[in-house]
């Protein structure tokens, strides 16, 4: 008579000997670490700029610079976008055009799309910048690109004022940039977690 099987055999699907259940479920077990690590990344910068929200709205705008400056250093482009707008306001802080360009020059880098039509008028206009056509339609047409309806309309503006050749300049710093950043494979959040930001 035979001895039955041991459950803690090595040929097991638990045991020693079972090395590809074993690592799927190490796997699966790492991968719902990182989900998890990412979910709590997203709520907490979630929660930080709902409260910023709500500071500016309330018009505590100390509050609301503070809470949007600690996430726009970490990479956030939206927050990015909201210091941009309240240095071009004067929102709490001295108003600066400088400032605004540079906050916008980030979040637009980043593809946020408010930001890129803000920066498109601030060269248009010459605001904080010389004035500059090619810039301005270069980062209006990207704005435009993701369906913002002001940027189509000022897109179609400037396509008028501009002459044939600043249109091709424009059009290929467009191409350039869509290019880069299909060849980056990058997405709106990667650069959150990679360090750096989107080309």
């Amino acid at each position: 008579m035979t001895e039955p099987r041991s459950t803690l055999s090595t040929d097991s699907k638990w045991g020693a000997g079972s090395s590809a259940s074993g690592q799927r479920c190490l796997l699966s077990q790492s991968q719902w670490f990182a989900v998890g690590l990412v979910v709590l990344v997203l709520t907490t910068i979630s929660c930080e700029a709902r409260r910023a929200d709500r500071a500016y709205k309330r018009g505590d705008y100390e509050k609301a610079f503070k809470e949007q400056q600690y996430l726009a250093e970490a990479g956030d482009a939206r927050a990015q976008y909201d210091l941009g707008v309240m240095y071009d306001r004067g929102d709490g802080v001295p108003q600066s055009d400088e400032e605004a360009l540079k906050w916008y020059k980030m979040a637009a880098k980043q593809g946020e799309a408010r930001a890129q039509y803000n920066l498109g008028l601030m060269y248009a206009n010459g605001q904080g910048v010389p004035q500059d056509y090619v810039e301005a339609y270069f980062w209006i047409s990207l704005s435009a690109a993701q369906g913002n309806q002001h940027a189509l309309e000022a897109r179609d503006y400037f396509d008028e004022k501009m002459t044939v050749e600043q249109r091709t300049r424009a059009k290929q710093l467009v191409r350039d940039f869509q290019d880069a950043r299909e060849k980056a494979g990058s997405c709106t959040t990667c650069g959150l977690f990679k360090g750096k930001s989107a080309p």
